[in-house]
């Protein structure tokens, strides 16, 4: 049995969270996330918990917006042997939760589940019905601002490629003239203050299986959002798909305004391969394929997307793709002075001459954080010597699903001394962890399914506009952005500087044998490596800007409407 003090959350706490909070109690406990365990089936989930037999369960709500799943929280704590269970809220205050009690959160839980059973009946019903409409129709585009909807209850997420795509095309909207009202229930991430937010209450209960607070969500942000923009003169509704919603289309038809749908990728199928499959997979389906029919254009951010809609019926002219970018102001390596640069190296105890190598990531499936431990663990226990000599250090920021794994790839004492993993980071502190930085990483890998990596990764180009050496899987749309640049495996004879097109080192996608030669060739080539960055970042400003990206939404728009 385990008997040191537990802490509970919904996602991992952000390494800045997880400090205040471990210095307000005086002890570092073992950390659970709702998120990961959910993964469990129902005999291990009780099995674990039941293991959990210390002094203190503390259940960590680092945001306001996650209050309501506290019930939830409490419910599963009730099953643990903790002795005592607290609630530490955003503030850092607490208050002890008597064990009995947890039968009134269950109830709620209870509540929560029968209404999600109900509203997914009824989206059951309304996108049968809407399968059947005609998309609307529209007048041409008009000058009011963008109605942005961010429609996902993904509570708590604070860093990611998620949360800057947002971002960037909020602010990206607001640089070329548009004003913008936000809808979302959470707070707004590094978003313009030009841009208006209009809030919805996040939900105060929820229900089991996760996914059915998706469509009592749904009801709430619908209804919410056509009450706030009643009478306002909006130009167009933009949404970013999400999981079992249609407000996009409610809200486009409520309004009369344009739809401009913007697909990341399919959601339900991510969801089977990436993450928890779904008990109610066909409708979340059948949500996206009726958003896909009632938009008036598509937003895409790889040709693998593009290829895929046009297989399955869309017109071409009613899709637009465009890599995604980066904010050339908040990816500046000009940003921050030596002074906070030693400073950062200094709070992770990385020597100040170290050549530090470093991967940023929220741990997805896609983005390969098993290849990436394996080849450090092969650097470490093979050639720990040549890491010695050329005082190489990993940092590894960031926390996710694959981050057990990779712990214990890197578990051995033989890694401790090159590696240090960060945990979450804020969003906002993203660019100085990569100012600090003189190689990054990106090891993505293909999908599990055998088909075509769809991604555009937001990291790449961060990685491209800091301004440091780059190494990359060449993999579908990773291998264009950075066309030019030589394959791992031509550079054993290399000598001289690369030209003009080579921005970054190329490697097989899966291959930690081809990550640990590119790493080897950056560290040993610092003039090489230093000069394809200068070519990285000016291939960034040049073409991969959140403003380009936006303005490429416009124009598409503008000709697709009548």
């Amino acid at each position: 049995m385990e008997r040191g003090s537990f802490a509970l959350a919904h996602r991992t706490p952000s390494a800045g969270f997880r400090k205040r909070f471990e210095e307000t109690v005086g002890a570092r406990p073992r950390y659970f996330a709702l998120s990961e365990l959910r993964r469990l089936s129902l005999r291990r989930l009780l099995q674990q918990l039941r293991s959990l037999d210390g002094p203190q369960l503390f259940l960590l709500l680092e945001d306001e917006d996650g209050r309501g799943l506290l019930p939830v929280l409490h419910g599963l704590a009730a099953l643990t042997r903790a002795r005592e269970i607290r609630a530490v809220f955003p503030d850092l205050s607490w208050v002890v939760l008597p064990r009995w009690r947890a039968a009134l959160a269950l109830s709620g839980l209870a509540g929560a589940t029968l209404s999600g059973q109900l509203e997914r009946l009824r989206t059951r019903r309304e996108v049968a019905a809407l399968a059947r409409a005609p998309r609307i129709e529209v007048p041409s585009l008009g000058e009011g601002p963008v109605l942005y909807l961010k429609s996902n209850l993904s509570l708590g997420v604070r860093a990611g490629g998620s949360v800057g795509h947002t971002a960037g095309v909020v602010n990206g909207l607001v640089a070329c003239g548009r004003g913008v009202d936000f809808v979302s229930a959470e707070a707004p991430v590094l978003i313009s203050p030009r841009a208006r937010h209009l809030a919805v209450p996040p939900l105060s209960a929820y229900g089991l299986p996760p996914e059915l607070n998706l469509y009592r969500f749904q009801r709430r942000f619908t209804r919410r959002a056509v009450e706030l923009c009643r009478g306002l003169d909006h130009a167009f509704v933009y949404q970013r798909l999400t999981l079992g919603s249609h407000a996009g289309v409610a809200l486009s038809r409520a309004l009369g305004r344009p739809l401009v749908l913007e697909y990341n990728g399919p959601e339900a199928w991510a969801a089977k391969h990436w993450g928890t499959p779904l008990r109610y997979h066909a409708l979340a389906v059948a949500t996206e394929e009726l958003c896909l029919r009632h938009a008036h254009l598509v937003v895409v951010v790889s040709d693998v997307l593009r290829d895929q809609l046009l297989e399955k019926g869309l017109s071409r002219e009613r899709i637009v793709f465009h890599p995604n970018g980066i904010d050339p102001d908040l990816f500046d390596p000009g940003r921050y002075g030596e002074d906070e640069k030693r400073a950062l190296r200094r709070h992770y105890g990385i020597e100040q001459d170290a050549v530090v190598v470093t991967f940023v990531s929220t741990f997805g499936r896609w983005h390969g954080a098993g290849v990436l431990a394996t080849a450090i663990r092969e650097l470490a226990e093979g050639e720990c010597e040549w890491l010695r000599r050329h005082r190489v250090h990993f940092l590894v920021v960031g926390d996710g699903i694959e981050m057990p794994a990779v712990r214990e790839i890197l578990g051995s004492a033989v890694c401790a001394p090159f590696v240090t993993l960060t945990g979450l980071v804020r969003q906002a502190d993203a660019p100085l962890h990569l100012a600090v930085s003189d190689l990054f990483l990106s090891p993505h890998v293909p999908n599990p399914d055998g088909t075509p990596f769809f991604g555009s990764p937001t990291k790449l180009f961060e990685y491209m506009a800091m301004g440091r050496g780059v190494i990359a899987s060449e993999l579908n749309q990773i291998g264009d952005v950075l066309a030019g640049s030589p394959r791992v495996s031509d550079l054993a004879r290399r000598s001289s500087l690369p030209g003009e097109d080579e921005c970054a080192v190329l490697t097989e996608p899966g291959s930690p044998g081809d990550l640990v030669a590119a790493i080897r060739f950056m560290v040993e080539n610092p003039a090489w490596r230093e000069q394809s960055a200068i070519h990285a970042r000016q291939r960034a400003l040049s073409l991969y800007t959140w403003r380009h990206h936006v303005e490429h939404i416009l124009a598409a728009l503008r000709e697709v409407l009548p």
